[in-house]
């Protein structure tokens, strides 16, 4: 059973500086229970100094044990707390991994999300936002994950990753009548290529100014334009890209080139520095359903089902 035990960082702080209980530390960047302190208010994390006071503890003895046994039970609730409430996820427009029907989240990373999170006995709530727009929300603290996610070098400092969940062969759509073809980025030059709003696609093909992008909000805006001939290509998860062109009643009029763009990993996203414990209790749940063949076998069962 969890505990609640809403304590005020700064009461805690008081405390440290009564009793003198932290060691020689110049930030509460640095401070051992920095972690709590950010989980409770991430306004503290700003650098300001911790006065250098030597503590009792560090000449052998302390001269008030009875302080110390409460701050560990109070660091014991704090710790605690953290599981007391629900973990904030959002997911987004990516089916079939994920979709939002009828209200509800539904696709197979939204069940092997939900699967992981019930076995790591984390409650947890799903909502659905735009992929821009949840991104940011993550980024900025304000809900504590996102999935699907892709990890690159401009992420790392805003966000940490639970292990890969999933792997995503982004393979470029064309119109059927199509000459193109691709083996290296360079066969993209001055080619006008599809890409979502917000989204990566490997930092190479991200920074290249030598590709035209067009951005859109929506997977079937780039289908259609594909089809209407203003696109020359759409790089798209192969299973996204085949799902909503059959949907849309456009995959007649498309086809896919053999060499895929990247292969990428998906992630769950967590704002960074506040799910320690969280995701190293989701990874272990994670690496148990890669190993016991329950991942590949949700992912299997939706192919066959529908015939990809």
């Amino acid at each position: 059973m969890s505990l609640y035990f809403p304590v005020s960082p700064l009461i805690l702080m008081a405390f440290f500086r009564k009793h003198k209980l932290y060691p020689v530390f110049k930030t509460i960047e640095n401070h051992p229970c920095r972690g709590i302190i950010y989980a409770l208010n991430p306004s503290l994390i700003s650098g300001r100094a911790i006065k250098k006071t030597k503590p009792d503890y560090m000449n052998g003895h302390m001269k008030n044990k009875s302080a110390f046994f409460i701050l560990v039970l109070v660091l014991t609730l704090f710790y605690t707390d953290l599981y007391a409430r629900k973990i904030e996820l959002i997911y987004v427009n990516f089916p079939p991994y994920e979709d939002h029907v009828n209200g509800k989240p539904a696709g197979i990373l939204v069940r092997i999300v939900e699967q992981a999170f019930k076995r790591a006995d984390i409650a947890y709530r799903l909502t659905f936002f735009p992929f821009k727009r949840g991104y940011n929300l993550v980024k900025d603290g304000k809900y504590d994950g996102l999935f699907n996610f892709y990890k690159i070098e401009k992420r790392l400092a805003y966000f940490d990753y639970s292990t890969p969940i999933i792997k995503n062969p982004l393979v470029f759509f064309v119109r059927k009548d199509s000459t193109l073809r691709y083996q290296s980025l360079d066969d993209l030059k001055g080619k006008k290529i599809g890409v979502m709003i917000g989204y990566t696609y490997g930092s190479k093909f991200d920074d290249d100014e030598n590709i035209i992008k067009d951005a859109a909000a929506e997977h079937v805006h780039h289908l259609r334009k594909l089809v209407l001939g203003r696109l020359d290509a759409y790089p798209c998860d192969k299973m996204v890209g085949i799902y909503i062109a059959r949907k849309e009643g456009l995959m007649g009029e498309l086809k896919i080139l053999p060499v895929p763009l990247k292969i990428m990993n998906g992630y769950i996203g967590f704002t960074k520095g506040r799910h320690t414990l969280v995701i190293k209790k989701i990874n272990q749940q994670i690496k148990y359903m890669k190993n016991n063949g329950e991942i590949n076998q949700i992912i299997n069962n939706y192919i066959i089902r529908n015939k990809f």
